[in-house]
């Protein structure tokens, strides 16, 4: 018998193909006002009324740990009390957790940066991830782990969010018929549609073992609860911003608008690159940037002259490559480990150039430690003797990177461009975040570039762009070719 009879008045999109899955993976995309997020967390908490024949440890995610409180807890607190649940659950807001009191199912909330925390609990039986599309792909596929055993009711991974780019990692797992045929997984089964571009799944067959994904895309429109003003605004969104109404209004997949790009001349086609291999008859350029959430960027790259082969009217041109980025993900988002993960993978007895963000050489906080730079340089080992900095006294100017020269946008678009300068640029395929900010990051109006701020005010794209620009820029790399003739 369950704990009590939980009377929750349900969406029929959510009644009819979410309320009795039993499949492991359940994800809820779509627009603003949907109630999907309301609706999974009232899911977890009829789960843990009625399944209370085995334990049930469900774990609930966001990125930050810092946002538990205003969010996931708060809505989880204000859902029990709003059903009248409040005398069957007990709350304790200094360890975010949520208790069953007759039968001692838990919720646990964590933020992704609570790594080794999360690895600590044992018995996971259900995890929910709330604004999923803020996590890496390593972070959701880490998650993914923390589900196995053998449990009396099915040990499910579900999760929420806005689909905010079409480029994002996400459309592999939510709907990977609009990936190139190249990149689709290899081992799942035809999609199968429930609904009318509504709600689709598909199987993951691994040996003998399948395991089923089911996607609902709601909008507004299948939320019967929301109220006349707020269908408004997201109707008005039309005349406001044509990628806000297909994300937040339609529910859809979102696209940049060319013209509000900070390097709208970029070209994935003709720019990315399978693979670039090291070639150690180069030199080799480290570029970085300190910003430290969502992680220290790094960005390495090598260049040639080459004379005698045409590209886009010069006879000889700057064969400049891009051929990996470094990320100091948490718990490693420090100078230290930018060094010490480029010397793993580059240990080479020759000079290599060392650029960044100028800011880098101001005090640290860290102990023992002068600047950022200076505790990047520890991390490097015996190679900080073939280190040679190049760091400016101030970054490169937009509006000018020196007296009478292009600025940094400008610049930045004349090199991807390829006929104003003598410059061809590649970058490899695995430079993934460097290649998300030349597809996402936009102009903020004045020619700077814009680093939005998600709803824990962290900057999550331009890092790795910000690197490219240090060294791009940088007079004894390409700079000089920015001077206005």
């Amino acid at each position: 018998m369950p704990v009590a009879e939980i009377d929750i008045q349900v969406n029929a999109i959510y009644k009819d193909y979410a309320e009795d899955y039993r499949g492991r993976y359940l994800g809820f995309f779509g627009g603003a006002g949907s109630g999907k997020s309301v609706y999974a967390s009232q899911w977890f908490l009829q789960r843990m009324l009625e399944e209370h024949d085995g334990k049930h440890v469900f774990l609930f995610i966001r990125k930050f740990a810092s946002t538990i409180r205003d969010s996931l807890f708060k809505r989880v607190k204000n859902e029990v009390s709003s059903l009248g649940l409040s005398k069957f659950f007990k709350f304790n807001k200094s360890t975010f957790t949520v208790e069953c009191i007759p039968n001692g199912n838990i919720i646990i909330m964590k933020g992704i940066d609570d790594e080794e925390k999360i690895k600590s609990i044992e018995g996971v039986t259900g995890i929910f991830v709330e604004e999923v599309s803020e996590l890496d792909k390593s972070d959701f596929m880490q998650l993914d782990l923390r589900l196995r055993g053998i449990h009396k009711y099915p040990l499910q991974y579900v999760f929420s969010f806005n689909p905010v780019s079409e480029k994002h990692w996400l459309v592999e797992f939510v709907e990977p018929t609009l990936l190139d045929k190249d990149e689709r997984p290899t081992n799942i089964t035809e999609r199968r549609d429930l609904l009318d571009k509504k709600v689709w799944e598909w199987d993951k067959v691994t040996g003998t073992e399948k395991q089923t994904t089911r996607i609902i895309n709601s909008t507004y429109k299948d939320n019967r609860f929301i109220d006349e003003a707020y269908k408004n605004v997201l109707e008005g969104y039309s005349s406001i911003s044509q990628n806000y109404y297909t994300v937040y209004t339609k529910g859809r997949w979102g696209k940049l608008e060319k013209g509000s790009l900070f390097v709208p001349v970029f070209d994935s086609p003709a720019h990315v690159v399978e693979h670039l291999p090291y070639n150690p008859d180069l030199e080799l350029h480290y570029t970085v940037d300190f910003n430290v959430a969502p992680q220290m960027s790094g960005l390495v790259i090598q260049k040639e002259y080459i004379k005698g082969d045409y590209f886009k009217g010069h006879e000889n041109y700057w064969d400049y490559r891009i051929i990996d980025e470094i990320n100091g993900e948490y718990p490693n988002n420090e100078a230290y480990y930018l060094g010490e993960y480029f010397a793993d993978k580059y240990t080479t007895d020759n000079i290599f150039y060392l650029y960044g963000d100028a800011s880098g050489m101001k005090r640290s906080g860290i102990k023992d430690t002068k600047n950022h730079f200076e505790d990047l340089k520890k991390g490097l080992g015996n190679m900080e003797w073939h280190c040679l900095p190049r760091i400016p006294k101030s970054n490169p100017r937009y509006d000018g990177i020196k007296h009478q020269s292009l600025g940094r946008k400008n610049f930045l678009n004349v090199c991807f461009g390829g006929k104003r300068v003598p410059v061809r640029i590649r970058i490899a395929k695995k430079c993934k975040n460097l290649i998300l900010d030349l597809e996402e990051c936009q102009d903020d109006g004045t020619g700077r570039l814009l680093k939005k701020k998600n709803k824990d005010g962290i900057e999550e794209r331009g890092h790795h762009l910000d690197a490219l620009q240090y060294e791009l820029c940088h007079p004894e790399s390409l700079g000089f070719l920015a001077k206005i003739r």
